[in-house]
C-alpha cells in the first residue's frame, strides 16, 4: 500500500493518534500510563514540542501537539519505540505494539482547535470510562484545577484562546456536533476497567489452560487458541474486549 503523505499544518499544531495493533490494550495499569507520560515528556523536551492536550484510553492515545513538521515523525517514532520496548519487556510480550504508523491531522483554525480539544477530553465520556471530563488520564484536570508542578500542557496559552477556565468548562459541557470531522478510533462503553478485564482474562486462562496468559494467545496452536477464546467468551467478556486483550481478530473470535 502506498503511504499517503502527511499534511503539514501552517500552525504547527497536530491532532495525533496512536492505537494498539489489532485494537488490543496498550495500557494494562497505571504504571504503564505513568511510564508513557514520562517517555512523552522526555520526547517533548528533545524535539522542542508543546503539548496542548492529551488523553490515554485503554487501547489508544490522543495528543494535540505543537511541533515543527520535520520533528513530528521523529518525536512520535521515539515515543512509540521507547514505550513498546518497555511494555513488551514488562509484560513478557514480543512483536509490534502499535498498529501501523501514527495518524495525524493538521489543526489550522481556532474553531477546529477548540473542537479537537473538546473531542479529546470527552473521549472517556463517550466510551464509558468516566461520567464527566474529569478523567484521571487526560489533561482536562490540568486546566480546571489550576497550575501543577508536574503539568504536561501549556495551560495559559490554551485558556487564553478559550477566554478563561469558566468558558473552558462550559464549552466542554456541550456535545461535540462535529465528531465526524475528527479522525476517531473505534471504541465503546464498558462496565469494567482495562485492569479488571485483564485480571479476569488471565485468571480464566490460567485455570483452563494451565498458566496461559492473554499475551500468549496469538502464538498458541489453533486448537489451544480457540479453547482460550471460548473460555474468555464463556467468562462473558465481549468480542471487543477479547480482541483488545489478545490482538486476535474479532472475526476469529466470533467464529469459535
Amino acid at each position: 500500500m502506498v503511504r499517503v503523505p502527511r499534511k503539514q499544518a501552517e500552525s504547527s499544531i497536530y491532532h495525533v493518534m496512536i492505537r494498539g495493533v489489532g485494537r488490543q490494550f496498550i495500557f494494562f495499569d497505571n504504571a504503564d500510563r505513568t511510564r508513557f507520560l514520562s517517555i512523552l515528556r522526555e520526547a517533548l523536551d528533545t524535539y522542542d514540542g508543546v503539548l496542548i492536550c492529551w488523553c490515554l484510553m485503554d487501547n489508544h492515545v490522543h495528543l494535540l501537539l505543537m511541533v515543527e513538521f520535520e520533528e513530528l515523525s521523529k518525536m512520535m517514532q521515539a515515543v512509540e519505540s521507547a514505550y513498546a520496548t518497555y511494555f513488551n519487556k514488562r509484560h513478557d510480550r514480543v512483536g509490534h505494539l502499535f498498529q501501523g504508523r501514527f495518524r495525524s491531522e493538521p489543526v489550522d483554525t481556532e474553531s477546529y482547535l477548540l473542537s479537537v480539544v473538546r473531542y479529546i477530553h470527552r473521549n472517556p465520556v463517550k466510551e464509558g470510562l468516566s461520567p464527566t471530563c474529569r478523567y484521571r488520564w487526560s489533561s482536562y484536570r490540568e486546566y480546571v484545577d489550576g497550575p501543577r508542578d508536574d503539568a504536561l500542557v501549556c495551560r495559559d496559552w490554551l485558556l487564553s484562546v478559550f477566554g478563561g477556565v469558566a468558558e473552558f468548562e462550559r464549552f466542554h459541557s456541550k456535545d461535540d456536533k462535529d465528531e465526524a470531522l475528527h479522525v476517531g478510533i473505534e471504541g465503546g462503553p464498558r462496565c469494567l476497567s482495562p485492569e479488571q478485564v485483564h485480571e479476569i482474562a488471565n485468571s480464566v486462562l490460567g485455570a483452563v489452560l494451565d498458566g496461559v496468559r492473554v499475551e500468549d494467545v496469538p502464538s498458541l496452536s489453533r486448537p489451544r487458541r480457540n479453547a482460550a477464546l471460548r473460555a474468555l467468551r464463556a467468562a462473558r467478556l465481549s468480542v471487543r474486549q477479547i480482541e483488545r486483550l489478545t490482538g486476535v481478530s474479532r472475526g476469529i473470535i466470533s467464529r469459535v
